[in-house]
């Protein structure tokens, strides 16, 4: 019996993790270059960074990245080559290592096969930018009537802002019960600080800001095909409906041509996403083996209450709120649209991208939801730009642990400035790997909380970037169902295959 696709990407997912456990990179070994060859070092007790053998810093056995980390900081050329390395272990002599080029950890296989999943990732990810641009442009063009379009998009924006506030307020509520800031060391706290530190000056300095005047306004583009080449959804978002819109307004001999065209395009991705869909148990498997196999478990532990925090929270928003959406504006079954997203599921999980994920997701809704295509591809796109559930919670939960660490007591005005500025943040989140982190400092800048302080959470920012992706996507699915079905053009659903 052949096995089903989704399935395949299950197994793979769980072997992936199985695999990256077994070949994971050790925590205490660290691969050091130099002129006079390559060095393993293992088990040491103390590392020391000398110049002219007085010591610039130390670190002790459990300081794999804040050694590699530090070496990278330093920039000047002159004092990498005068540096020497002197390692100490408990059970031999000490050694020294000089003429430095290049210190880093040991890659295992576990993290060598990466690259086949990074093809897959990119794969997606080039099919997004035409999907968007051609689907809009098909969608809005088919809703021909301006109250209609307006009508879809104001049922479509209004839905995405009540979820998010929702999945805020549910990410409040967890950190205000659980409280998981409070429970930090601080020795643990000043090993994080001083881990992660370079990684959260690196996007600090981005200077990320929100001017809601300057957001509308750059929403709009100055060249279209710039923001095609540069990626920018939201430009893209809106030069797709504003060229659709007023295709359907002239006459059909000039624009019929014009919407086939896009429409074909339509096609050709989503056939696409069907044929590079054959490769993703492999993807997969290559994708988490590298995540569990690079960052382990250990991470976790030292952050489990703040990670636990973030999951309870999504759990509540995916399997909760969103059931209970479905429940109140369509009569589709709950257990059946979660089964027809488990393909949707794994490929967010596994890449930790809503814009990859979104050719796998419009094939679903249409071929299995019964959203017609002139729904899913004006909300689904729409969705992907400006919905981030999972992303918005999250911004919530590590805002208040981040000011529970620092001793801040966050009152309700600065609660409910988190609200809208996480709201607001989740809207203007480009949908790719990481970027929740970069939009959090706005989160922080708003209710004074030490920007710094994301340091506390960046080890375990990829592992929940890839748990929160999943209710991101979902949400858009269950948009398009919730839309479909008010405008009564929901067809049964199609769970062969």
């Amino acid at each position: 019996m052949k096995i089903k696709l989704h399935t395949q990407i299950v197994i793979a997912l769980i072997l992936g993790a199985v695999f990256g456990s077994i070949f994971h990179i050790n925590q205490n070994e660290i691969e050091v270059k130099s002129a006079d060859g390559k060095f393993n070092i293992e088990n040491w007790s103390e590392i020391s960074f000398l110049k002219q053998d007085s010591i610039l810093k130390s670190f002790d056995s459990n300081s794999q990245l804040a050694v590699i980390k530090y070496f990278n900081s330093i920039k000047d050329k002159k004092l990498r080559q005068n540096l020497k390395v002197e390692i100490k272990y408990a059970d031999r002599e000490k050694e020294s290592i000089g003429n430095i080029k290049e210190i880093g950890k040991v890659s295992t296989i576990g993290v060598m096969l990466k690259p086949i999943g990074d093809i897959f990732i990119r794969l997606l990810t080039m099919i997004a930018v035409p999907l968007v641009l051609s689907s809009l442009i098909v969608g809005a063009a088919s809703l021909s009537d301006l109250k209609h379009i307006a009508k879809i998009g104001g049922k479509t924006i209004g839905f995405y802002a009540m979820t998010a506030v929702i999945a805020i307020s549910i990410g409040l509520a967890c950190a205000n019960i659980i409280q998981p800031g409070k429970f930090m060391p601080e020795e643990t706290k000043e090993r994080l600080l001083e881990t992660y530190q370079d990684d959260a000056m690196s996007k600090i300095e981005q200077n990320i800001s929100m001017d809601i005047v300057d957001f509308l306004v750059n929403i709009v583009p100055k060249n279209p095909f710039n923001a095609i080449a540069d990626g920018n959804f939201l430009q893209i978002v809106f030069f797709s409906i504003l060229t659709g819109i007023f295709l359907s307004q002239i006459n059909d001999d000039k624009s019929k041509t014009v919407i086939n065209f896009f429409d074909g395009v339509s096609n050709a991705m989503i056939l696409l996403v069907e044929k590079i869909m054959y490769v993703a148990p492999i993807a997969v498997f290559t994708l988490i083996s590298a995540t569990v196999a690079e960052f382990g478990f250990s991470i976790l532990q030292t952050l489990l209450l703040y990670s636990l925090t973030v999951i309870i929270g999504l759990t509540i928003l995916t399997f909760v709120e969103y059931p209970l959406m479905l429940k109140l504006f369509t009569k589709m079954n709950v257990f059946k649209f979660f089964k027809t997203q488990r393909q949707v599921i794994a490929v967010a999980f596994s890449t930790s991208s809503s814009a990859a994920t979104l050719p796998v997701t419009m094939d679903i809704c249409e071929k299995k939801l019964g959203v017609p295509n002139k729904i899913a591809s004006f909300v689904l796109p729409l969705g992907t730009t400006i919905n981030m559930d999972g992303t918005a919670l999250y911004q919530a939960v590590a805002a208040m642990f981040i000011a529970q660490v620092y001793g801040f007591d966050l009152n309700l005005t600065q609660q409910l400035t988190i609200v809208l500025t996480a709201a607001l943040a989740a809207i203007g989140t480009a949908p790719v790997p990481g970027i929740g982190l970069i939009m959090l400092i706005i989160v922080l800048k708003s209710v004074g909380v030490p920007e710094e302080g994301i340091a506390l959470i960046i080890g375990v920012d990829r592992l929940l970037d890839m748990c929160r992706t999943v209710p991101n996507v979902i949400a858009d699915s269950l948009a398009c169902v919730v839309i479909a079905s008010s405008e009564g053009e929901l067809a049964p659903m199609n769970m062969d295959g």
